[in-house]
């Protein structure tokens, strides 16, 4: 249930709208019966493999932040060496 609520709030968030997360519960709804039914083996195969995907925007993300990151970390430290003087 949580899952459930997670991605509609993600859908609300990402398109506006009430109607993108009811598209989203539709959705969902015969997904778990469907991960309820299978194997449990295969249940939890893909359940690793789509957590795993997930990875991928969060690293390109990463990548994409770190010269932002590394801009504001010496700003920090000059900062930081000026206070001190």
């Amino acid at each position: 249930m949580s899952w459930n609520l997670y991605g509609s709030r993600c859908c609300e968030y990402l398109f506006g709208s009430t109607k993108a997360s009811l598209v989203y519960k539709i959705l969902f709804l015969p997904v778990v019966i469907m991960g309820a039914t299978m194997d449990l083996q295969l249940a939890w195969d893909i359940s690793d493999t789509l957590n795993g995907l997930m990875a991928i925007p969060n690293l390109i993300a990463v990548l994409l932040l770190s010269p932002v990151v590394v801009k504001l970390t010496r700003e920090y430290f000059s900062n930081q060496r000026r206070l001190k003087v």
